[in-house]
């Protein structure tokens, strides 16, 4: 979350304890994995003294991870329902450009103070944590925009069965967060990078061809 100017200027207003561990956790792990980084060095930089804080609010790490996603996708929800409805009020449903924007815009958008794309950061790493994928599925009935957009992509790739089209929808989205996480690289070290709608536009073909890529007969 960003701090509003008021709050950077002054530091007695304190950041709830809850919300501290939160963005902290979520911070490192997008830039050292899910499991490299302990809890305690967690609480350390999130300046929380008590050491038992991380286990009095969320218990354990898969707990925590929990609480990032449930603090956070209510908010990617609101803004992905936004999208979704301005594509349904274009006519765009049937877009594969649009319903993937849709998908994965909220979360791109959501930057830190420099720029850095770290919840997608935190994203892919908590999807490749052996525990996430099923975490995440648990809460998806905080993001209903989500599933709509979702039912869409069904819509447009109805030869695609549906577990294959789920399966390549997380491969899809785990290329996409890679190449996100690339860019940033390459603009924090000064080096060229696509300009960003050519870069989105990029990734969403991508993505499209990977999702909605007629199915071939099975090997001999």
């Amino acid at each position: 979350m960003r701090k509003t100017a008021a709050v950077a200027k002054h530091s007695y207003l304190k950041v709830p304890t809850p919300i501290a561990l939160i963005e902290t956790a979520e911070r490192l792990f997008a830039e050292q994995g899910i499991e490299g980084v302990s809890l305690r060095q967690i609480r350390i930089e999130a300046k929380v003294g008590n050491d038992a804080a991380i286990r009095y609010h969320f218990g354990d790490r898969a707990q925590l991870i929990a609480a990032i996603w449930e603090y956070r996708l209510p908010v990617l929800d609101r803004a992905r329902a936004a999208l979704l409805h301005r594509a349904e009020a274009a006519g765009l449903t049937r877009d594969p450009r649009t319903v993937f924007d849709v998908l994965t815009r909220p979360g791109y958008d959501l930057v830190d103070e420099q720029g850095r794309h770290r919840y997608l950061a935190f994203l892919a790493n908590a999807m490749r944590w052996r525990e996430g994928g099923a975490i995440r599925e648990r809460h998806m009935g905080l993001s209903p925009a989500s599933i709509a957009a979702k039912d869409l992509l069904r819509d447009i790739a109805p030869q695609v069965p549906a577990d294959l089209l789920r399966r390549r929808l997380r491969f899809a989205t785990q290329a996409f967060f890679e190449a996100v996480i690339e860019r940033d690289r390459a603009l924090e070290d000064g080096l060229p990078a696509e300009p960003e709608q050519a870069f989105l536009a990029e990734q969403y073909d991508m993505m499209a061809a990977v999702c909605l890529m007629p199915v071939g007969p099975a090997p001999a």
